[in-house]
């Protein structure tokens, strides 16, 4: 058996499909009518839209076979996104690079694979959207168009999610992609047993106001870079209106948030020193209950309530 090699942009890769927000979210209606029509127009027993995550490919949408994922280093999937037209394999079985995959040899039992690449906004391959048949079969020039179109519709939903869940201004995760994700995490830390602590951030802008040359975008993309700078990859950010913002410290307790504003605050100190346009902050932080944040919008109605509150009592703008 031969494991699928990384591509060559697989750093990239990760995060462009990372900042989709899509990975373990529930199955949706848009993507499985998708996979239902190319089953049944192309005839197989198995169409799949499959995103390849560091060590897995994690299906978004699986119709007729009864799995949620498999590992990466067995995935035919993994081999197709090394390229950049369809990834057909006529018999599994005849090919040594799959013959003794355990795909192949247990069940499902793979024969036929024919996977259409799925490119992100950057052209990275994402996944697939594959068809699996447990007898050996070919595609006609027809039929490969036909997986190609349906690939092509399955890319523009997932641009539809990028572009409703991120930020135009600082292409981090907007409100909707917080809630999304965020509830998301919620359920592995109560899974886990893990601490979370959510920071809630306001730019005071009004710092700002008797400098005529000022670029309002320029100072909320340079914070919103600031605020990147303190973060560490299993965090999550997001700007929820115009001048706030939100970090979910993964594994963190409330201890932990003095830390992080603190770092922040040195850091966009330290910009406003060497002359960029670095607003100051107000900051609150709430430790995440698993019980009373069973719903992600609960825990920013709290935090946002309590930055009000801290911004009233301060007097500040």
């Amino acid at each position: 058996m031969k494991s699928p090699d990384l591509p060559q942009n697989e750093k990239s890769r990760l995060a462009a499909l990372s900042a989709l927000n899509i990975l373990d979210t529930p199955p949706e209606d848009r993507f499985d009518r998708l996979t239902q029509m190319t089953k049944q127009i192309l005839n197989v027993p198995v169409a799949v839209i499959s995103l390849v995550d560091e060590n897995r490919q994690w299906f978004k949408s699986c119709i007729g076979l009864d799995a949620s994922e498999t590992p990466r280093d067995i995935s035919f999937c993994g081999h197709a996104i090394n390229g950049d037209d369809l990834f057909i394999i006529p018999d599994a079985s005849q090919d040594e690079r799959f013959a003794d995959n355990p795909l192949v040899e247990n069940d499902p039992k793979i024969r036929f694979y024919a996977g259409c690449p799925l490119k992100a906004l950057d052209g990275s391959k994402l996944g697939t959207l594959c068809i699996i048949d447990q007898q050996p079969r070919h595609l006609s020039a027809e039929q490969q168009h036909t997986l190609k179109n349906f690939g092509a519709i399955v890319e523009r939903e997932l641009y539809a999610i990028h572009y409703a869940t991120r930020d135009i201004l600082t292409n981090i995760n907007n409100r909707d992609g917080f809630i999304l994700l965020g509830q998301q995490q919620i359920r592995v830390a109560e899974r886990q047993k893990t601490p979370m602590t959510a920071i809630f951030l306001e730019l005071r802008t009004s710092f700002f106001d008797n400098d005529l040359n000022i670029n309002m975008d320029n100072v909320i993309r340079l914070f919103s870079d600031n605020v990147t700078a303190t973060l560490r990859d299993a965090d999550i950010f997001a700007r929820l209106n115009e001048r706030r913002f939100v970090v979910l410290l993964n594994n963190a307790s409330a201890t932990q948030a003095p830390e992080f504003i603190e770092r922040l605050k040195k850091i966009c100190q330290q910009a406003y020193s060497n002359g960029d346009k670095a607003a100051p902050f107000t900051a609150v932080n709430v430790e995440v209950n698993t019980f009373t944040h069973v719903a992600v919008e609960t825990l920013i109605a709290e935090g946002e309530q309590l930055l009000n509150d801290k911004i009233k009592q301060r007097g500040l703008k």
